[in-house]
């Protein structure tokens, strides 16, 4: 089997009264190992071995040598391999993508299994004050597809304001006129003439629909926030201030990733791609000349070397991508320096780290007519009718509460929505309160069957920046990532504005008719307030601290005159040739939304400049 879940021995405390954590949470995770844990590229890519036996061998040329299989690497390599005459190699850390990642339902157990980096950030005394030391979560893909195979699929591009401003900043190119035809190119969209249609693409490689099986609780809260004043729109569209079902990037029912819409499709076809999954790149070669010229990866404990003709294309992400070009001698000079690496260039690698704050800890429970709660054996038996299903549907194929998503600015004057609201599954409320923190942990069940929600509000123009740094005691071990989240405290009133929007939902003809209201009793950590002040809820901001997955940032893209920039507007990095970072740590600023639609988008617009440059200058680019 490829996917190996979560261990729960390991993180769940003896005495708790979290289900996940009963003898049916094995039992579930065993039946999804022996029912998807499987991989139908590994069981491919097997008989392919045994029919070609392809040897690896260390020093072997390619034209172009991309870093990581996520959301931009695989964009990178399909437009790349589109020349058969340019050998590409591709180069993922992590396994072939499992069967278990395709359905919907189940993406809440990805996240701390075998497919997860598992980072973790750095207590600042400010934020996350609830878990073990002062840290929250951070995972982060680590397969083929990369995170486009274990979130939460969202398909969602951020604001007009957001590109503009990267463009006011120095970035030319990267106006929202300048990206919009990436994000349309590489977009199939499904339901096109169901949206704003002039904003969407059909006739790319990325499925963009809506879920087939939509609940009632995910359809109470896209009534509230309407109720609430939030119009009905596509906020891919002219305007984002709306709410509705979020898009995702899935097909019939099934996940839509990266890896299976642009590699899948080409990967036994283009005899010039080449895939090694389970190989970690530690370093990029360069030269004395400031070239780069190959990378340094290990697979099965052996190292090898292969070298790039052309150029090295990172694509590993806000984490890796930032760790590999320090290990490469990129980076702050004195950070390098403390770990004995000699240095290449100096530059501001691991700084600008950005995100979108949330909190846990606001409950709406639903009465027993609205809940979604089922027994377990029915839970096994959808389980199991879901695997048989040749066109997906029901409840699996559906993500609960999740993508019921609204838009929200804070104060009238502002150019664009500052607030994102989004919802989480609670199977069962009450033994949340009761452990908040093992109920985070093991948030494995199925996002289909629940008795409550927890809306989350999400600031989306943090004030706060964090940074990220080699580990001294193992430097190719997990980095130091210090999210410095609320480390600015002008984080916390729009968050604060926000609480007071959610509450009033409670008032809609949307929640009173389903008998929905909001769980009076105090989270455990911030019992000494009263609920419903200001202090109950800063307690919560400030102890349940949450990620949204939507880091970027660490290789900041900017103009030379910018002492912070690691990229200049072609996502070249400054000082080192034929070395680029193509991925979300590129984003000067982050984007009012999801990141996945937008690392897609960076795919497209980033290898498209290593296209034309290379067209430009070689005799080996026509078909």
């Amino acid at each position: 089997m490829i996917w190996q879940p979560l261990n729960l021995t390991e993180v769940c405390p003896p005495s708790t009264p979290v289900s996940a954590c009963s003898s049916f949470g094995f039992v579930y995770l065993n039946l999804l190992v022996q029912l998807y844990g499987a991989s139908a590229d590994q069981q491919l890519q097997d008989m392919c071995d045994a029919e070609v036996k392809p040897e690896l061998k260390d020093g072997m040329t390619y034209d172009f040598i991309v870093v990581g299989a996520g959301a931009a690497g695989c964009v990178a390599a399909n437009r790349l391999t589109e020349n058969p005459k340019w050998k590409v190699l591709l180069l993922e850390a992590g396994p072939e993508e499992p069967e278990v990642t395709q359905v919907p339902g189940f993406f809440t157990a990805l996240a701390g299994s075998n497919l997860d980096w598992k980072y973790t950030t750095e207590s600042n005394g400010k934020s996350c004050l609830a878990f073990p030391e002062g840290k929250c979560g951070w995972p982060r893909g680590k397969t083929m597809g990369g995170s486009t195979a274990i979130n939460a699929m969202a398909y969602v591009r951020g604001n007009k304001a957001d590109y503009d401003e990267w463009a006011l900043m120095g970035n030319e190119g990267w106006s929202y006129d300048d990206v919009l035809p990436y994000f349309i190119k590489s977009e199939k969209n499904l339901n096109k003439y169901s949206v704003d249609k002039e904003y969407h693409g059909v006739r790319g490689e990325q499925y963009v629909s809506w879920l087939p099986f939509v609940d009632d609780p995910a359809l109470m809260l896209t009534e509230a926030f309407n109720e609430g004043g939030i119009p009905r729109l596509d906020f891919n569209g002219a305007t984002q201030s709306g709410a509705m079902q979020s898009q995702t990037t899935a097909v019939d029912g099934e996940r839509a990733s990266t890896n299976h819409v642009l590699i899948r499709p080409i990967r036994h076809k283009r005899p010039n791609l080449f895939i090694r999954t389970n190989s970690e790149v530690q370093k990029i070669l360069i030269d004395e000349y400031n070239n780069a010229y190959g990378v340094v990866f290990t697979k099965d404990n052996k190292e090898y070397k292969a070298y790039a003709s052309k150029e090295v294309i990172v694509s590993a992400g806000v984490v890796n991508s930032p760790k590999l070009l320090m290990l490469s001698g990129i980076g702050p000079k004195e950070h390098l320096e403390s770990l004995n690496i000699p240095v290449v260039k100096d530059l501001a690698v691991g700084e600008n780290l950005q995100d979108h704050v949330s909190f846990n800890g606001m409950i709406v429970a639903l009465s027993n007519e609205t809940a979604t709660t089922v027994c377990e054996e029915q839970i096994l038996s959808d389980i199991k009718e879901y695997a048989k299903m040749k066109s997906k549907n029901g409840p699996l194929s559906g993500l609960g509460p999740i993508m019921s998503a609204a838009f929200v600015k804070s104060e009238p004057n502002l150019i664009a929505p500052d607030l994102q609201c989004q919802a989480n599954h609670v199977p069962n409320w009450r033994q949340f309160i009761a452990d908040p923190i093992t109920s985070e942990k093991t948030a494995i069940l199925p996002c289909a069957y629940y008795d409550a929600v927890v809306p989350r509000i999400m600031n989306l123009v943090p004030k706060s920046k964090g940074k990220l740094l080699l580990n001294k005691s193992d430097p190719h071990g997990p980095p130091i990532i210090h999210s410095n989240y609320l480390g600015d405290d002008r984080d916390i009133e729009p968050l604060m504005r926000g609480i007071r929007f959610l509450l009033s939902l409670e008032n809609t003809e949307a929640f009173r008719s389903r008998g929905a209201y909001f769980v009076r009793e105090k989270m455990p950590h911030c019992i000494q307030h009263d609920w419903g002040t200001d202090e109950y809820f800063l307690c919560l901001i400030r102890q349940y601290t949450s990620t949204t997955h939507h880091q970027v940032g660490s290789c900041k893209m900017g103009p030379k005159s910018d002492k912070k920039a690691v990229l200049d507007n072609e996502l070249r990095v400054y000082g080192v040739k034929w070395l680029r970072v193509i991925d979300a740590s590129m984003m000067p600023v982050v984007i009012r939304g999801n990141t996945n639609a937008p690392s897609i988008m960076i795919g497209e617009k980033g290898i498209e400049s290593v296209i034309k440059y290379w067209q430009n200058r070689t005799k080996n680019f026509c078909f």
